[in-house]
């Protein structure tokens, strides 16, 4: 399933596997000026094959490797002739496949095959726009966002995603995460185009309530641990506390991110 959303110079296609009519999980692309920004989950490719045929798409830009971002690289790469741009060190994970064992990932989104890719730069232009590529890493190692500074335009991939985070994945780094966070707030940017959530107004204001909410989360967890909670009881404290919610194939994000110290740092 793919729905269309216009945005004056931006379109935003959200896409998601369904099951029985119903989407299991929402992500999507955007195109503006000819530019697409990531190329959606794998097992899309026939509908995203469709679009992009349309589109008169002459550029590709990942925000990162993860499967519901980059899963038509390939597609693009073999059909298109367009080599997919990222962040230096994303090309080498694009260039192998993507299989995982989580169940909730292979029923969303499917195993993304390996894609060329070519390295971005520190700037990327389209005939109208021109874009400043800022190293975002926490969510993904690799992570980019885009920033159009005379429309405060952020294209901000997975940055933001929601104020207030419901999980959190295992391979996350929640410390450089707050650090992009920062680094992003000082351009003071509009508008956000998120991959998940479409165009989310007052962007640096949005930006400002996730940090806010991960220095708060931070600080109780540090404060729970300090008076000798174990790690598993901080996470349920914590999650329940939260409202978080448990994860597809039966483990909470947030307990399973705990577990692993993601707040361990002093």
């Amino acid at each position: 399933m793919i729905l269309t959303f216009d945005y004056g110079d931006v379109r935003y296609f959200r896409m998601a596997r369904t099951v029985f009519g119903r989407a299991i999980y929402w992500t999507g692309v955007y195109v503006v000026d000819g530019l697409l920004v990531d190329s959606g989950p794998p097992n899309l490719a026939r509908d995203v094959r469709r679009l992009v045929s349309g589109l008169a798409v002459r550029q590709c830009v990942t925000t990162h490797h993860h499967e519901d971002h980059s899963g038509n690289h390939g597609l693009l790469a073999g059909e298109l002739r367009i080599t997919p741009l990222a962040h230096p060190s994303g090309v080498s994970r694009l260039a192998l496949a993507d299989r995982h064992t989580r169940l909730y990932r292979r029923v969303a989104w499917g195993d993304r095959p390996p894609a060329p890719a070519a390295p971005l730069g520190e700037r990327l232009e389209t005939p109208r726009f021109r874009f400043q590529v800022i190293h975002t890493p926490g969510h993904a190692t690799d992570h980019v966002v885009l920033f159009e500074p005379e429309r405060g335009w952020l294209f901000s991939g997975d940055l933001y995603l929601a104020p207030r985070l419901r999980y959190l994945r295992a391979d996350e780094d929640v410390y450089a995460m707050m650090d992009s966070l920062r680094r992003v707030l000082t351009l003071e940017p509009r508008v956000l185009f998120c991959q998940h959530r479409g165009r989310v107004e007052r962007g640096a204001a949005q930006l400002r309530d996730k940090l806010d909410f991960l220095v708060d989360l931070g600080g109780r967890i540090h404060d729970l641990r300090a008076r000798g909670w174990s790690e598993a009881a901080t996470a349920r404290r914590s999650a329940r506390k939260r409202s978080f919610v448990a994860a597809v194939d039966g483990r909470g994000f947030l307990e399973t991110e705990l577990r692993a110290g993601v707040f361990a740092k002093p």
